[in-house]
């Protein structure tokens, strides 16, 4: 499974993933992206708000735990 990963250090709140993947992230109060709905869009979509992001901020990881229990 791939989980996609916001890195809140280094977010700057420009709401890139937001207009590429409206129903996977949302800015919260402090103006940093976050997971919303982790299934909200395609991954096709999540993959490009991934590679949008001006601060490289948000990244896919592989969660490989279910498959090693």
């Amino acid at each position: 499974m791939i989980r996609t990963v916001v890195d809140r250090e280094i977010c700057m709140g420009s709401g890139q993933c937001t207009i590429y993947a409206p129903n996977t992230f949302e800015l919260d109060p402090e103006m940093k992206a976050r997971v919303m709905d982790p299934y909200g869009d395609p991954p096709e979509t999540v993959r490009c708000a991934v590679s949008a992001c001006p601060s490289g901020a948000l990244s896919l990881d592989s969660d490989d735990r279910q498959e090693h229990q």
